[in-house]
């Protein structure tokens, strides 16, 4: 496995988000000891936020420079996470937040391929009927939609990995199987899932038997814990109640071979910009000693 952190983890100051460019994100990270990122590209993606530089016209520019920052620290980005609709669930007629939802995620996948990214992270989405989550309306929805947007991740050499998310106020995707079922629908090997360890946790279930199940269709994580009392917390590993142990050894149970990348931004997100360093090493630490304690590679 290889060793990983968004680079969400430097993106707020004192809670202000949207606050950190990308670039120092990765300096940050770099200097911790982290050799490979996760790009948050969904937090570049929203209007009105000076960091948001997918909504420029020069955004391919600056993803140049992104790259060049990473070539010159080392740092690989392996794996990544796309623009995500923010107004869930949608009525199922047209396309999440429309042209702009569309040119997003082509900016993503497009970005992606500058950044060197083998995996990137996208979000399934919830349709409602006259206000009511529909599943089967949600699957067909969500079937149509990835096989489309599928096409243009493989031309851009860019693998899916489509992510569980929180199963609470009905969301049907906080199921892993029915996820599992998605992936299996779509049928193409470039299409695979992520296990977000904090959404399985706060849903009820295992982290461990998530990944079991999701076994060879696992090719991304987001590794964050939380105490399973209905938020999603997004804390690093112990500050919580998921299993660790029991999650490592799964993973070498089912081969897995691509990040183990954490996605805990709120356990930097409420200091002051010049104090989470000193934290953000600390995490580095702390995934080293866990990934080694329980003889994983990383």
């Amino acid at each position: 496995m290889r060793f990983s952190t968004s680079t969400n983890i430097f993106s707020f100051d004192q809670g202000k988000p949207y606050a950190i460019p990308m670039d120092a994100s990765i300096r940050v990270c770099a200097r911790a000891g982290f050799k490979y990122v996760d790009a948050n590209l969904c937090g570049i993606t929203r209007p009105g936020h000076d960091v948001s530089v997918l909504c420029r016209d020069d955004w391919e520019e600056i993803i140049r420079g992104y790259k060049e920052t990473a070539s010159q620290l080392h740092v690989q980005i392996a794996q990544a996470h796309a623009w995500w609709c923010i107004k869930s669930p949608i009525s199922g007629q047209g396309l999440p937040e429309g042209e702009f939802g569309e040119e997003m995620m082509r900016r993503s996948v497009l970005a992606a391929e500058i950044l060197g990214v083998k995996w990137m992270v996208v979000h399934p989405l919830s349709v409602a009927e006259d206000g009511e989550r529909s599943p089967e309306r949600s699957f067909q929805y969500n079937l149509a939609y990835f096989r489309k947007w599928n096409e243009e991740f493989k031309k851009h050499h860019v693998g899916m990995a489509i992510e569980n998310m929180v199963g609470v106020h009905g969301n049907e995707w906080g199921d892993v199987d029915f996820l599992i079922k998605l992936v299996d629908a779509i049928g193409d090997p470039n299409v695979g899932t992520c296990l977000d360890t904090g959404h399985a946790n706060v849903s009820g279930h295992n982290a461990a038997e998530c990944a079991r199940k999701m076994g060879k269709r696992l090719h991304a994580t987001h590794i964050n814990d939380n105490y399973a009392r209905g938020v999603d917390e997004h804390l690093a590993p112990f500050c919580g109640t998921v299993d660790w142990p029991a999650l490592l050894t799964a993973l070498e149970e089912i081969g897995y071979k691509d990040d183990f990348s954490y996605e805990i931004q709120n356990y930097t997100r409420m200091y002051p910009k010049e104090l989470q360093p000193e934290l953000i090493q600390f995490t580095y630490s702390l995934g080293r000693w866990l990934l080694s304690a329980y003889d994983c590679e990383g």
